[in-house]
């Protein structure tokens, strides 16, 4: 339950932000002018001004100022006439970090501050569940469901930069692939299929060096920016490891495929530990060079 507990949690808060930020700035970048073009543009900045009304304490402000410093920070990444799309998600994600970062610090704002507000906003976003529901019964069904949710709600806070660190590369990504669908001339390479995802192998070193300093004695702010590192280091080799198996099982019948999706959703967490060792594993072994055949492998270096 924990697992999927966190796994609600990520969902519901998952901002649209993180992609209609990103896109409105990539379609602006694009020089629209044909009529889809305008109104993709248009319909994103209504979005926008939806999704960035209301909410104004910390930990919305923050979803906010978020979504907007990576949006900038996409938008600069993109003026280059190459470059992969995650290469400038993450660039992008630096930089938003690094601006929240110094935001926070000249408003006196702290790591504990920043945890107890999204404490609240996640207690607060669940605990309206189940009002959604004016049937008694499936009122408390709803609440049974958020219950857990609201018991680990201070140990999401804690990884919750993280894992919309992983949300806003996912933004970003189908912001980027979303744009080469509608823009004539968009900016930038469009990112590959999702079957082909990898990244430099050379990050493991990354994702070593960070497991190490968990292992450090830190102070309380090390230890949440070790765990946070860590949750984006899993998520990126997790989506690594899905790329894997979705390659894998690509030429199976869609009945297999629909099953493995469905044993992988109530092995919840076996199968997030297995995509990670996978993804993990590619960067040494490269799977799906050794088992497809090469004209179905691209690359994303």
């Amino acid at each position: 339950m924990g697992g999927l507990a966190v796994l609600a949690a990520f969902l519901l808060l998952a901002p649209p932000l993180y992609f209609l930020a990103p896109f409105a700035v990539l379609m602006v970048l694009a020089g629209p002018r044909a009529p889809r073009e305008v109104l993709a543009l248009l319909a994103a900045v209504a979005g926008l001004v939806v999704a960035l009304s209301g909410g104004t304490t910390l930990g919305p402000g923050l979803l906010k100022a978020s979504a907007v410093a990576l949006a900038l920070g996409f938008g600069l990444a993109s003026l280059r006439p190459r470059g992969p799309v995650l290469a400038r998600a993450g660039l992008a994600l630096l930089l938003a970090a690094l601006a929240i970062g110094v935001w926070c610090w000249m408003r006196g704002i702290y790591w504990p501050d920043v945890e107890r507000a999204f404490t609240a906003m996640l207690v607060e976003t669940y605990q309206a569940v189940p009002g959604l529901s004016r049937d008694p019964a499936t009122q408390e069904e709803l609440k049974r469901f958020v219950g857990p949710i609201l018991e680990a709600a201070p140990g999401i806070a804690r990884a919750l930069p993280g894992l919309l660190a992983l949300q806003a590369l996912a933004g970003m990504g189908l912001a980027a692939l979303w744009q080469h669908r509608i823009a004539r001339h968009p900016a930038g390479p469009p990112p590959v299929p999702f079957r082909q995802f990898r990244f430099n192998d050379h990050l493991i070193w990354g994702a070593i060096f960070t497991l190490a300093l968990w292992l450090v004695p830190l102070p309380p702010e090390g230890r949440a920016l070790a765990l946070n590192l860590l949750v984006v280091w899993a998520g990126l080799y997790g989506f690594r490891g899905l790329a894997v198996f979705a390659a894998l099982l690509a030429p199976a019948p869609v009945l297999l495929r629909v099953l493995a999706a469905g044993l992988a959703v109530l092995l919840n967490p076996i199968a997030l530990g297995t995509c990670v060792a996978i993804g993990l594993a590619d960067t040494w072994f490269d799977i799906r060079g050794r088992f497809l055949p090469p004209a179905s492998e691209g690359t994303s270096r």
